[in-house]
């Protein structure tokens, strides 16, 4: 719970509202009134599920997937700029939301409550816009030492080995397994 409070407030209500929308999906998006046999008048309810909606759906899974990382320990390249990725996503899920609720013909509230949770995820993104990456903790260069190899390397030229080579060495798999293949 610590973790979901140290969050900002934008990236909640992208959470939030990303995730609404994509069950928003599988809900009726259309009620569609057809005439059957000439006598019976039935409703057809439709879900979000067609060319738009598929389109919705991978952005709502794809802002989710990012923010995800971007609040985990993954290390994402610092030139890329991130924030203004998720308000590019959030704005395209908002205008094809738009688009799908205007040319869909019998919209149903499920539709519209689908373009309240994509304008909650541009609000969302733009407060998030000037927010700084944290910095991660990287080890200093002084740590880091060279891997020690089982077999010497080529003696440099002009000089003789200072040694001769044990079975160990001179059998590189004896003295260590090989991690290169």
């Amino acid at each position: 719970m610590e973790r979901i409070a140290a969050l900002s407030t934008g990236t909640k209500l992208m959470l939030a509202s990303a995730t609404l929308l994509f069950f928003d999906l599988f809900l009726t998006w259309q009620k569609l009134p057809q005439r059957f046999g000439g006598k019976f008048d039935v409703t057809d309810n439709l879900d979000a599920w067609d060319g738009w909606g598929l389109l919705l759906g991978l952005l709502a899974l794809s802002l989710l997937t990012l923010l995800i990382l971007r609040e985990t320990d993954v290390e994402l390249s610092p030139e890329v700029p991130w924030n203004r990725i998720t308000l590019g996503i959030t704005g395209a899920m908002l205008v094809i939301a738009l688009l799908k609720n205007l040319t869909d013909a019998h919209s149903a509230w499920a539709s519209y409550a689908g373009i309240g949770f994509a304008a909650l995820a541009v609000v969302g993104a733009y407060l998030d816009r000037n927010r700084i990456q944290p910095e991660r903790e990287r080890p200093l260069a002084e740590e880091w030492k060279p891997r020690v190899r089982a077999s010497p390397g080529p003696a440099p030229s002009g000089r003789a080995p200072e040694h001769r080579a044990t079975a160990a060495e001179s059998e590189p798999q004896a003295a260590e397994p090989s991690s290169r293949w």
